[in-house]
């Protein structure tokens, strides 16, 4: 048995004893080979862990790659479905072109491959019709929402509220502006929208042509008693010209006149420059570079020229009035309602006979011409209506005067939105003349002898 356990023990033993002399007696290179060994170890698993977080970083850049890609994906691929639909429609176009071109009867499946053709061309049409109307609809809503918005800031104070009240009905909820003024003596009773009557220049379309042909006049370029040739068959007077806002007319004038003539009158009855009005955030408007815009079509159309609703009235007052140029000015407390001092800014040279013949015109557009819907039962309105088309948004333009033999108020209307024209300028000052005319004139366009006015004192 002794021997048995010598047997066993004896070996274990000298194992044990080799390891804690070994432990003892270690080298230096040794204790250095172990020191590598376990530092190797530790940045062993550094490495692994720095690793991992490579990994995930690299992970989470892999997915957001997809996300792009899917999207990119998605709008390729709709490219592509896009691309194959008009692929599909011009084949089928293609094929219904070549049965319309075939002599002979058509047999039945052919009969049916046009009415399919024709019947997708028409669902074609009116889808994107509707997206179009959509888009103009959604324009025009948000148009209508910033007038809004910005008729609630007009500062009104002075203002008369009953003629107030009615431009603002009047405009139904439109994006417009409308400015109601003394022609006599420059005195404003209301504008609506401030902020787009002052502060937002619009290209001035046709109304330009009144400065154009007043122009002409006194520059004597034309001989008013004749028509004028505006094509090789054509001929048309100044009267009819003004009254259906014709535009080769005037570019036939404005040629005549030149860059330098047209620009000095535009000047000449205020426009480039600010009124004065006593309003706050006025702009100057803008007038066109010489060689940027072709004269012709400048003086039709109004090309280069920025002016704004408050101008256009102020010029339409110097012609009411036979030639002088007013400051806007809205008496602001009850003393200045009671002893109103006009502020003439300048003297316009117009001769009374000149002045008649450009009355005639504007006469003419609200009796038989595109103004018509502004006709007033209680005085002759003359006015000049304005139209421009643009890639989005149409500007309607009116500025008007009545009664034409006692002068007592100014209508100027700006308009803008998908359908807006120069007519629908008009109709809304109508409607103006029609609800406050009752107040400033009898049946036959005289001034009774009082009218009341409020006085808003906030």
């Amino acid at each position: 048995m002794r021997k048995l356990w010598s047997v066993v023990l004896t070996p274990i033993f000298y194992v044990l004893l080799t390891a804690l002399l070994g432990a003892a007696f270690v080298t230096p290179a040794e204790a250095k080979s172990r020191q590598k060994s376990s530092s190797g170890r530790k940045s062993g698993k550094a490495k692994v862990a720095k690793s991992k977080a490579r990994s995930a970083r690299s992970q989470v850049a892999k997915k957001k790659q997809a996300k792009q890609s899917g999207k990119s994906r998605n709008a390729v691929a709709r490219s592509k479905s896009a691309s194959r639909g008009r692929s599909r429609s011009a084949a089928s176009d293609r094929e219904a072109q070549a049965l319309l071109r075939k002599r002979g009867k058509l047999s039945k499946s052919e009969r049916q491959k046009l009415l399919s053709y024709r019947s997708s061309r028409r669902r074609r049409a009116q889808a994107i019709y509707l997206a179009r109307l959509r888009a103009l609809r959604a324009r025009d809503e948000a148009l209508r929402n910033i007038a809004a918005n910005y008729i609630q800031k007009d500062n009104s104070t002075g203002e008369d509220l009953e003629i107030r009240q009615a431009a603002v009905g009047a405009l139904e909820g439109r994006s417009g502006t409308v400015v109601v003024m003394d022609p006599s003596n420059g005195r404003v009773y209301t504008i609506v929208n401030q902020q787009m009557a002052l502060g937002s220049p619009v290209k001035p379309c046709s109304t330009v042509k009144m400065i154009v042909g007043m122009a002409a006049l006194h520059e004597a370029v034309f001989d008013p008693n004749q028509d004028v040739q505006i094509s090789s068959r054509a001929s048309m007077s100044l009267t009819e010209a003004i009254a259906r806002s014709n535009n080769p007319f005037f570019q036939v004038l404005g040629r005549s006149l030149g860059y330098e003539r047209v620009l000095a009158y535009a000047q000449d009855f205020g426009f480039g420059a600010p009124t004065g009005v006593n309003y706050p955030g006025e702009s100057s408007g803008y007038l066109p570079e010489e060689g940027e815009q072709e004269t012709g079509h400048m003086s039709s159309h109004g090309d280069g020229f920025g002016v704004t609703a408050i101008q256009l009235a102020a010029f339409t007052s110097a012609i009411a009035n036979g030639g002088s140029l007013y400051v806007p000015h809205a008496p602001r407390t009850p003393g200045e309602h009671t002893n109103f001092e006009p502020i003439l800014k300048r003297r316009i040279v117009m001769t009374p006979e000149d002045r008649l013949r450009m009355l005639s015109g504007m006469i003419g557009a609200v009796n038989f011409g595109t103004a018509k819907l502004a006709y007033n039962p209680f005085g002759q309105v003359a006015g000049k209506t304005g139209t421009c088309t643009g890639s989005r948004d149409k500007l309607g333009l009116f500025t008007s005067f009545s009664s034409v033999d006692n002068p007592k108020l100014v209508v100027t209307v700006i308009t803008t939105g998908s359908t807006e024209a120069g007519r629908r300028a008009a109709e809304i000052a109508g409607r103006i003349y029609s609800a406050i005319s009752p107040r400033f004139f009898n049946n036959r366009g005289v001034a009774p002898a009082t009218a009341s006015i409020e006085i808003n004192r906030r």
